[in-house]
Order: C-alpha cells, then sequence, then structure tokens
C-alpha cells in the first residue's frame, strides 16, 4: 500500500456544543420549480463539481430536471427532458471530464445513460445493450477494480445486470463482472435494495443485495426473499455469505444500509423490511453480524414501520454518531437520534410541515451550511408519482461542527466512489465510504459529511483509494469544505464563511477553462489569475453577475491561484 502524508495548519476555530435535537424547515420555495412530483427516483449531488450539492428529480417520474445550488442559496434549473419512468437513478463522472453523469432505468424501458457535455452545460441520451430488465435499485461502483467507475442494476424478475466501463464511458453488460444469481430452479428473482460496501474490513467491495419478491410473502424460504451477501476476495471472485454473516432474516428485505453506528470502526446495517419488523444489526467484526434491535431503545418504532421503503444513514445533529432516517408509504416517515451507545431515540415532527407521508428522499448539503438536509417525494404506490409536491427541507442546525470531504481520484475513479474515508479526532474517530447508490431508488451526495460536536479541529484524515494508494492529512479544522487528489493531498480549500459570494471553481483541476459563480456581493469589475510567485497571469473583466469563464488553456501545468475582490482561490491546471 501507497502512503502519503500531508500537513495544513489551522485556519480558523469556532466553538460549540453537542446538542442532540434535530428540526427542518420547509425550503421549497427556493426551488425554482416549486410544483414537482417525482416518483422514488431522486437524487442530491453535485453535478458540476463546484462543491455544491444539487438536486435531480423526475417531474411526474418521467421529466428529468436539475436544480443547481447557487452560493446565494437560490437554485438554477436546467431541464433535459422525458427518460421513461425510472425506478432507479445513479451519478457519477463516467468518462472523467470533470461532470457528472447519469444513468436511470425503469420497467422494461432500456437504461438510459445521460452524459454530460464538456463544460456540464447539457447531456446526451444514450442507451445501453443488454438484456431488458424491470430495475430497482442500481449502483456505480468500480467492480473490477480497474480504475474505471462500473454500473450495476438490480432486476426485480431475474439475474441482476452488471455493466464494464471501458474507461471512456462506455459500458459493456458482463456477467463476468459478478454474477448474482439467486438459488433455485427459477430465478425469479425480487432484487430491491443494493449497495456496494466493505462489510468485512478486507479493502475490497462486497455487495448486498436486498431481497423482497412480494408472491414469496407466505413462504420464508422462498429464494425470492432470502438476502444475498457476495463476499469479494480481491480478486473479483465473489461468494454468497449472507445466512454465515447473519443478514438472512427471511423477512421480505426491501432495502439495507450501512453505516458504522458505534464508532468502533466497522460497519453496522439497518435493514428495511415488510410485514415483520425493522431491524439493526450490529458488525461483529469478524464478518458476522448480531441483531440488536431488542435492545435499540426503538424495536417498536420499527415493528410499526410497515411498509418501509428506504433507510438513509447520516449524522444530522452533528454530534458525530450516524443517526437513522426511514421511509414509508403506512406512516410519515422515522427519524431516529443516535444515543452514542447503539440505542436510538425517536424525534416526532422533525418535518412537521411535511405534505404528505414521506415515501422517497435523498440528502446532502443543500445550503452548505455544514447539516444534512432532505429532499422529500410522495409517490404512491411505491413509483407511481401523486398529486403532491416534492419539497425542500433544511436542517435548522445547532451549534456542533463539522466537516465535508470531497474526493478527485487518480488512479482510482474520478469520484472517489468506493474509497474509505476515517478522520481522528477528540471525541475519538469515524469511517464513512463514497457510495453512488444505496437504499432503494436514490442517491445521496458524493461529498462526504462528518459531525464533530464540540471538536473544532480534526487531529487526521485518511483516504483509503479503491487503488490502495493511501494518504494521510493532519491538522485540519472544522467548519470548511476541503478537496483531496488521489497521490497529491489537498487540491484546495474552501471556508463556507469567506466565500465572499464567489462559488468553488470547478472543474479543478483544469485543463482548458474554470468557472465559477459570483452574486451580487462581488463589487469588483475584474478577475485576476496569479501563480505560485505572485505574477499576474491572467487579468479579465468580470461579466454579469452569474457564471463565469477563465481560459487557462495558456497556462503551464502548476497552482494558480483566481483573485476577485476579497475571495482568493486556488486551482490546478494540469
Amino acid at each position: 500500500m501507497k502512503r502519503k502524508l500531508y500537513s495544513l495548519a489551522a485556519i480558523i476555530l469556532v466553538s460549540a456544543f453537542a446538542k442532540a435535537q434535530v428540526t427542518f424547515t420547509d425550503a421549497t420555495n427556493l426551488l425554482e420549480n416549486q410544483t414537482l412530483s417525482s416518483g422514488v427516483a431522486m437524487a442530491v449531488v453535485d453535478m458540476n463539481n463546484d462543491r455544491l450539492d444539487d438536486i435531480i428529480r423526475l417531474d411526474n417520474g418521467i421529466n428529468l430536471q436539475i436544480e443547481y445550488q447557487q452560493p446565494d442559496g437560490s437554485f438554477n434549473r436546467l431541464q433535459i427532458g422525458n427518460v421513461a419512468s425510472p425506478w432507479g437513478i445513479s451519478i457519477a463522472d463516467v468518462d472523467e471530464n470533470g461532470f457528472n453523469d447519469i444513468i436511470v432505468g425503469g420497467s422494461y424501458d432500456g437504461l438510459r445513460l445521460l452524459t454530460a457535455n464538456d463544460d456540464g452545460t447539457d447531456f446526451s441520451l444514450t442507451t445501453l445493450g443488454g438484456p431488458a430488465i424491470f430495475v430497482q435499485n442500481t449502483n456505480f461502483a468500480d467492480i473490477n477494480n480497474d480504475g474505471a467507475i462500473d454500473y450495476f442494476a438490480c432486476h426485480d424478475d431475474g439475474i441482476s445486470s452488471p455493466y464494464e466501463n471501458d474507461g471512456s464511458g462506455d459500458f459493456t453488460y458482463n456477467l463476468d463482472l459478478i454474477n448474482a444469481v439467486t438459488a433455485g430452479d427459477s430465478d425469479n428473482s425480487g432484487n430491491y435494495g443494493s449497495i456496494w460496501t466493505d462489510y468485512d474490513n478486507d479493502g475490497d467491495l462486497d455487495v448486498f443485495i436486498s431481497k423482497c419478491r412480494l408472491q414469496a410473502a407466505g413462504n420464508p424460504d422462498d429464494p425470492r426473499r432470502l438476502n444475498l451477501l457476495y463476499q469479494n476476495d480481491g480478486s473479483n471472485n465473489f461468494t454468497e455469505v449472507a445466512e454465515e454473516a447473519g443478514l438472512r432474516p427471511r423477512r421480505q428485505t426491501w432495502s439495507t444500509n450501512f453505516e458504522d453506528i458505534d464508532n468502533d470502526g466497522d460497519l453496522d446495517a439497518v435493514m428495511v423490511n415488510h410485514g415483520l419488523s425493522s431491524q439493526i444489526y450490529e458488525n461483529n467484526g469478524d464478518g458476522t453480524f448480531t441483531d440488536i434491535t431488542a435492545s435499540s431503545g426503538v424495536s417498536a418504532q420499527l415493528s410499526a414501520l410497515g411498509l418501509g421503503i428506504q433507510v438513509m444513514m447520516e449524522d444530522f445533529n452533528n454530534d458525530t454518531f450516524i443517526d437513522i432516517f426511514l421511509t414509508s408509504t403506512d406512516q410519515n416517515h422515522l427519524l431516529l437520534l443516535n444515543d452514542g451507545d447503539k440505542t436510538f431515540t425517536s424525534v416526532s415532527n422533525a418535518f412537521s410541515d411535511s405534505n404528505d407521508e414521506i415515501q422517497s428522499a435523498a440528502v446532502g448539503d443543500l445550503n452548505n451550511d455544514g447539516f444534512i438536509d432532505v429532499v422529500t417525494g410522495y409517490a404512491s404506490g411505491f413509483n407511481n408519482p401523486s398529486n403532491t409536491d416534492d419539497q425542500l427541507f433544511l436542517n435548522d442546525g445547532n451549534d456542533n461542527n463539522w466537516i465535508k470531504i470531497a474526493l478527485q481520484g487518480d488512479e482510482s475513479n474520478s469520484n472517489g466512489i468506493g474509497a474509505r474515508i476515517e478522520i481522528e479526532g477528540s471525541w475519538g474517530s469515524q469511517i464513512r465510504e463514497v457510495r453512488a447508490g444505496e437504499s432503494y431508488g436514490t442517491q445521496n451526495s458524493l461529498i462526504t459529511h462528518f459531525g464533530l460536536g464540540a471538536a473544532t479541529d480534526i487531529e487526521t484524515i485518511t483516504i483509503t483509494w479503491p487503488s490502495g494508494i493511501e494518504d494521510i492529512i493532519e491538522d485540519i479544522d472544522s467548519n470548511i469544505t476541503i478537496t483531496i487528489a488521489e497521490g497529491e493531498g489537498l487540491l484546495g480549500l474552501e471556508d463556507v464563511v469567506n466565500t465572499s459570494g464567489v462559488s468553488s471553481i470547478f472543474p479543478n483541476p483544469a485543463t482548458t477553462q474554470i468557472n465559477f459563480t459570483t452574486t451580487s456581493e462581488i463589487q469588483e469589475n475584474t478577475i485576476y489569475v496569479y501563480d505560485l510567485l505572485g505574477r499576474q497571469v491572467i487579468a479579465q473583466s468580470m461579466q454579469t453577475v452569474g457564471t463565469q469563464t477563465i481560459n487557462v488553456s495558456s497556462l503551464n501545468s502548476g497552482v494558480y491561484f483566481v483573485s476577485i475582490g476579497n475571495s482568493v482561490q486556488k486551482f490546478i491546471k494540469k
């Protein structure tokens, strides 16, 4: 394993006190389109590499659009158009041009790849080859660990579909990547939720598939309702071990998520089941799990969830412990705050202004304040859009601190999907994985978020990339967003309270041009670019407030700084 160590001196100190409360405020009025009704499929992802999470939704479950977050907290909409009726959505930079791409799929209507152009302002549509399938959850993951991001789609009626990326964004259906077949005479499969995760801490990606074939409801041993856990041996050989791992409860599992709920360095699991109680599992550290639902303090609430759909695991109150948010068709939602001792407290009325039962959601930081926000949808019958409009709920926050980490892969895929991030500080340690698609039907932010409680700095950040490279960074302050490049360390540091009306530069690194967005706070009319010696290399008049573009193709490779008003930001010229 290659290891690189970096150090950064402290920049700001923000003291805070840990608090447990979580409430959300309806901020749908910030969206350009406030009367949109989604199905299940939705996402919160930074689409244009400006380090601001954006919202990806499907009006009436059909018409794809992106709401781009602006530095002033508003959103600008890009209407893409009709992409049939997707049940699953996954987002990643498949051709590594600096802008994220989208694959959607539904009921036997094709897997549609929308590839962003070279400036991220438009998308081209192609349909992947391979068999027709009834898509459920989907993921991007580097299945064969060759540095190119591959694609995996759960099939409701048969074997799930893996697609190999040739490195340029062209995908080929290839069962040699993984043959996730269901045992029995017929693979009439019931593959619903899927998640690629290193559950056994051996440095490679395994995959868990939640099985929930409704026709198998009367027989707990029907293969169509037996969860699958494929363990990777590190050489792209997968062995199914769900029974041995203790993750096959025979309960019609709709979706499952994995995070470290007790901060002990391994990933625990939460299952959303139909007909019987949903469950919380503790990772024993030896490749097996123990059901701790009965001692979790919320067994009654999990039992009453009914027809649950999704489970998201995030630190919603920034107290250093992972919380749990579940959606359902039978009740509004279930938000469980982690008490720090493997027990949870159910929060009432956190979304008091919700329009209806929250059936689908995607999460990320949608006002760039370091707290996790939620976009909610109200699909009727799992994926039929209702007459209830989607909502944007902003986390009201508290005094706790945070850090957000974006990755830029080199030998690994450009998003760093599959990387593990560990941070250490006065509270102990926390781990996260970078994932594209988890739970069921949705995707959450690719910018990794950690709550820090009252801690004002992080002693060590360790990135373990899919390539095996390990980057270590020390002495980082709280309440900032950082970008870490594989094998290089920090690319730039954006302190959210000092952006001075200018968004982060994107793409970064850049080859031909850089972009950023200005607001009315900027009074200067000239943009300057300086090299590391302080020499001015570009001076350019600022356009009308909005997106600014600077041609940097003539610059030599290296580090440069953009100065406008009081804002100074760093970028890398390749």
